[in-house]
């Protein structure tokens, strides 16, 4: 029996997990990853891949727990595992700072041990008068796409690294076609509610650095700093730029990034620099996670679109996936029973 073509465009993340959570429930596909970038060089690889909800407009907040509770149950699930090493799973505590009175943010009782912190512990940080301290869950994401593509290849899954301008260019060659394009969907499928929030980091080696620390103001769904120990390296971040496009390491943003957190964290000052990273983040209005259906002249496609995840495309990315595969599933179905009436 001919297995039906299933295309996913991107190799980032979401791309990546969609691909495989396809491969699980609908066996009888065969699966196809279109991507001009692969890993270590997809906006993924800049991902600090720290679990926490950030950046994802105004998309519904039972949706966004949904996914991320999900991608939690994974992640903690690889942190126990044997494969932690492997991908660099791990749990990680620590603050979130701020020199304004805040709200527990939303996931606080899908963390761990969320509290509030104490003015003892405050006296360590001086501008910052409030602040909470919880568990979460972190991947290094450049070991962790390897690891899922290797999953998804030794599943018979196939990859073409190439650049698609045009969905259509893809009809009457797949029975789905599944858009993970990330901040290229702006162009690709021309929704012009995608944006960039462009990002810069530096990783550092600071081996005795255990917990994690973020400096917010009045509004926290952005960070003016951030210092993310993981597995290997620590991420230094805090470069939130909306609409900008420029994928070029910036000095300026370095300089502000170095400063602004070594006077965070003293302990900082005699970290050896590794690598400066740049990524564009795709924003949107709210994630679009839904199916729609194409027609040109005499040609039609079914597109399963999952793209404009913000800062939450590690945070988001299993539930996502998961969800993805259910509406391929459908679809297929669908189109089985259509046939079998002819």
């Amino acid at each position: 029996m001919k297995k039906q073509q299933i295309c996913v465009i991107g190799a980032g993340v979401i791309g990546l997990a969609s691909a495989l959570h396809i491969q699980e429930i609908c066996p009888e596909s065969e699966v196809t990853i279109i991507a001009d970038k692969l890993s270590p060089n997809t906006t993924s690889d800049v991902s600090a891949g720290f679990w926490m909800p950030h950046l994802i407009g105004s998309t519904p907040h039972e949706k966004i727990r949904s996914w991320s509770q999900a991608t939690w149950d994974h992640m903690t699930a690889l942190a126990y595992s044997k494969q932690a090493s492997e991908v660099g799973a791990c749990l990680v505590s620590g603050y979130l700072l701020s020199p304004v009175k805040l709200d527990p943010p939303l996931y606080w009782d899908q963390v761990l041990g969320f509290r509030e912190v104490s003015q003892e512990e405050m006296a360590n940080f001086p501008g910052a008068k409030y602040g909470f301290f919880y568990t979460t869950v972190m991947i290094e994401v450049r070991r962790y796409l390897p690891w899922l593509m290797k999953r998804f290849k030794e599943r018979g899954g196939n990859v073409q690294q190439k650049r698609i301008s045009s969905l259509m260019e893809l009809s009457n060659q797949y029975e789905i076609v599944v858009n993970c394009s990330g901040v290229e969907a702006r162009q690709l499928v021309g929704d012009q509610s995608v944006e960039s929030i462009r990002g810069q980091i530096i990783r550092v080696r600071a081996p005795w650095l255990k917990t994690f620390l973020m400096v917010t103001n009045e509004n926290p769904d952005f960070l003016d700093a951030y210092i993310f120990p993981g597995a290997q390296e620590v991420v230094l971040g805090g470069i939130e730029q909306v609409g900008d496009w420029d994928l070029q390491h910036r000095d300026v943003d370095r300089e502000y990034l170095w400063k602004t957190c070594t006077r965070l964290l003293p302990c900082l000052q005699n970290a050896e620099m590794v690598k400066d990273w740049t990524g564009l983040r795709p924003a949107r209005t709210s994630v679009r996670l839904e199916v729609e259906y194409l027609r040109l002249g005499d040609r039609s496609m079914t597109v399963v679109h999952c793209y404009g995840h913000g800062g939450s495309g590690v945070t988001l990315h299993w539930g996502c996936a998961k969800e993805v595969a259910e509406l391929v599933q459908r679809e297929l179905n669908q189109g089985r029973q259509k046939m079998s009436k002819l």
